[in-house]
């Protein structure tokens, strides 16, 4: 006679290692199995242990505008493939969804997405491609006025002390007029992130100066901790300014002297990461005159050496002229290359793009490039080196007159909003 002594059940330990090492589309189906196992699986403390397994390839995210509407799209590279050395992305994922239309994205951190429109901002899991609306800023004076030049800027960050993401917006308004400068009127909100759907706005005070953020590109996160990002204290100057996600405290870090702001327009100038820290990279337009670009490759970064201290380095590099024919674009006259992000390996992501600028209103256009070819360009600061890395897609044929690079992510987020 056979035996039928019954199965000794999997301890729980076990099974939560095991369900850590899974994809996570494979988790997403087993939150259906009992409420236990979607409890877990939401859980922080399951997405914190999942994010520590896994060891997930970068992706790549691209924003394409084809016949007025926006496509969302993400690459990444092969899994036996160095991303040091890669050559190639495939398009593998179309992460379009409807609701996002007349959004824009303005960045993504730890597999999260924040979309805007005006006002109003969404926040995207990459991963669980579960999507909220963040909440609105009741409070706030600005947004409560029938003014036209107010604006908001999000951008997500993570406390590591609380273990808790956050969104900091800033909202400006036009303020009033000062002899021949115009100023800002500005404040600064925090709200966290997760399951608690009480969670309000906090207001966060401020000594630093009344500001307007600059491009909604413009502005990097280290670490998750520090946000930085350009603003205008008034039209003829910029500032860098600073927010710290634990503290929670907003400071005006001290410009390079030599920074040529202006009278320049200030989207020449990029904010980018390096190394862990906040740097400057001048990368100028490439013409290209019919025999070779007029531009001898010279760009300049600032990097700060010491933030408490406000000591910045500079040095200008020149890309050598072997490297400058990968930059040619047939039947593009003007190339400007503006950085999207920086990989862990510490290259900056530069993608091209037509780019017309107007002195008079110190306005940005980029004008229609109708493309099927996608590549970003990855430019090592520290050895002086970049190259091309083409975006191949599937059997799918993306048309585009408008297209950007909203920038790279190696996270996967299991972090129920």
């Amino acid at each position: 006679m056979k035996s039928h002594e019954p199965l000794q059940e999997i301890p729980f330990d076990l099974v939560i290692d095991i369900l850590t090492r899974l994809p996570p589309k494979s988790l997403m189906r087993f939150k259906s199995v009992s409420k236990l196992w979607s409890s877990l699986i939401c859980s922080k403390y399951f997405s914190n242990s999942f994010r520590k397994v896994q060891s997930p390839r970068p992706r790549l995210f691209m924003w394409l505008g084809i016949n007025n509407k926006n496509v969302l799209l993400s690459s990444s590279s092969s899994p036996d493939l160095d991303v040091s050395t890669m050559s190639s992305l495939v398009v593998d994922q179309d992460l379009t969804i409807p609701t996002m239309e007349g959004y824009s994205v303005s960045q993504v951190f730890h597999g999260l997405m924040c979309f805007t429109s005006g006002q109003s901002a969404q926040i995207y899991n990459t991963t669980t491609r579960q999507l909220v609306v963040l909440p609105g800023i009741e409070e706030s004076n600005i947004l409560a006025e029938n003014e036209k030049s107010k604006r908001t800027m999000y951008c997500i960050g993570h406390d590591s002390v609380r273990d808790e993401y956050k969104v900091f917006c800033t909202v400006s308004k036009r303020g009033e007029r000062v002899g021949n400068l115009v100023t800002w009127v500005s404040e600064h909100w925090v709200l966290p992130l997760g399951a608690d759907v009480s969670s309000r706005w906090r207001n966060i005070p401020s000594s630093c100066p009344p500001h307007r953020p600059l491009a909604q590109y413009n502005k990097i996160n280290i670490n998750g901790r520090m946000l930085y990002y350009l603003a205008r204290a008034h039209l003829s100057k910029c500032v860098l300014v600073s927010f710290n996600m634990i503290s929670e405290e907003i400071s005006v870090p001290q410009l390079p002297e030599d920074l040529p702001f202006w009278p320049r327009l200030p989207i020449l100038i990029q904010i980018v990461e390096w190394g862990g820290r906040v740097a400057f990279l001048d990368c100028p337009d490439f013409e290209d005159e019919g025999d070779g670009f007029e531009n001898e490759g010279v760009m300049k970064v600032w990097v700060m050496e010491d933030a408490e201290r406000n000591l910045w380095s500079s040095k200008a590099l020149v890309l050598p002229f072997y490297q400058m024919n990968i930059l040619n674009m047939p039947g593009v006259g003007n190339l400007s290359l503006m950085p999207r992000g920086t990989t862990r390996e510490g290259e900056v992501i530069l993608v091209p793009q037509i780019i017309r600028y107007s002195k008079r209103t110190l306005n940005m256009t980029i004008d229609p490039h109708e493309t099927t070819d996608f590549f970003v360009f990855l430019y090592n600061i520290q050895k002086n080196h970049m190259r091309k890395v083409e975006i191949t897609k599937s059997s799918t044929r993306y048309e585009t007159t408008k297209w950007d690079v909203i920038g790279l992510d190696d996270v996967e987020n299991l972090m129920y909003l």
